[in-house]
């Protein structure tokens, strides 16, 4: 992909994803999490897994899957810790999801990244890649605390909220990320996760041809090769009526 600012889009692809996120529904009011002691863990288990993904064709390194990998369909999940849209997902619609749809069976959601909006996005990108590779192994839902908690400390666009230093030590108060070794991850291996973080969006819009904007949703059925584009933080019910008719097909 072309280099601009970010290292990730064209400028003029940037400037329109920066269009979209900003276009997609209306921002929503939070509560921050104290501690990350106040962050739940999602209703169903995160697992490292390889291969790639039936229909679609996509690689499930470096990328954290929750729920059964085997499960009816496949919901590739693009966000950036930085968009509050991408915060109404995670905190309104994704529960939903999670508590019915991952749980029965019907959908796994795998997630990637994908940093619009500037150089702190990517930074977070980096550091979530890392809090992964080090608890993949032996705490693979460590990774699910330390993502939910960051969007609980979302605030302004690349604000001090979201700093190296200030991730790192997000990732340091969540229990079960080791975090000196997320510390060494993103010192030495920058050059790795940055490209990680930088595959991910190549897949969104290099691969899918996806318009920029955040988040973005690939539904897929693997059994049918079948899929459905969803953009912004729509409420479950759209993303319900996709998988209906993906299995309807």
């Amino acid at each position: 992909m072309a280099d601009d600012t970010s290292g990730l889009l064209t400028r003029r692809r940037a400037l329109a994803g920066l269009g979209g996120v900003l276009g997609l529904g209306a921002a929503g009011l939070y509560l921050t999490a104290d501690t990350a002691a106040d962050v739940d863990d999602y209703a169903a288990d995160l697992s490292p897994q390889s291969g790639r993904s039936g229909g679609l064709g996509i690689d499930y390194a470096d990328r954290p899957v929750l729920g059964d990998a085997d499960a009816d369909l496949r919901l590739f999940a693009w966000s950036d810790y930085q968009c509050p849209y991408c915060r109404r997902f995670e905190e309104e619609t994704l529960p939903a999801l999670v508590e019915r749809d991952v749980l029965d069976g019907t959908i796994a959601v795998v997630f990637l990244e994908l940093p619009l909006l500037g150089d702190r996005s990517l930074t977070a990108g980096v550091v979530s890649k890392a809090v992964w590779r080090a608890v993949r192994d032996d705490d693979p839902n460590a990774w699910g605390r330390f993502h939910r908690f960051v969007f609980s400390k979302q605030g302004p666009e690349n604000g001090e909220w979201a700093t190296e230093s200030n991730l790192l030590s997000y990732a340091a108060a969540v229990d079960g990320v080791p975090s000196e070794t997320v510390r060494r991850l993103v010192a030495d291996d920058r050059d790795a996760l940055t490209a990680s973080v930088r595959a991910d969006a190549s897949v969104a819009f290099d691969d899918l041809e996806l318009e920029p904007g955040a988040p973005l949703f690939a539904l897929s059925n693997p059994s049918t090769g079948d899929w459905r584009e969803i953009r912004g933080a729509q409420p479950v019910q759209t993303f319900r009526d996709a998988m209906t008719a993906l299995r309807e097909k």
